[in-house]
């Protein structure tokens, strides 16, 4: 148990430290496409990206699950990997929620 209790203070302590180079920080409640959080509105970073899909027991290292997925944006700036979108993903521009492709 020590060693789990170590591994997510680590990995918490990664995640605050990668919030604080952000330029718009992902807000609470909305979600977004994970390309979108990468452009230059948002600012994440890959690995941020490959972070949150690990998280959810998801292939970090293939860019369709990391990149056509849907991120809930929490408070400060986390993200959580929510699902992947098979068709890609729409980001928002009228509403706040981005979508699956249909």
């Amino acid at each position: 148990m020590v060693k789990f209790s170590s591994i997510a203070v680590a990995l918490a302590a990664t995640i605050t430290g990668a919030q604080a180079a952000f330029k718009r920080p992902c807000v609470s409640p909305y979600d977004v496409c994970g390309w979108t959080l990468l452009n230059s509105d948002f600012g994440y970073d890959p690995a941020s990206l490959q972070e949150a899909t690990s998280a959810a027991g998801q292939d970090p290292t293939n860019g369709t699950i990391v990149y056509d997925s849907i991120y809930n944006c929490r408070e400060g700036g986390v993200i959580v990997w929510n699902h992947h979108c098979d068709k890609g993903c729409d980001g928002a521009i009228w509403v706040p929620n981005a979508n699956c492709r249909a």
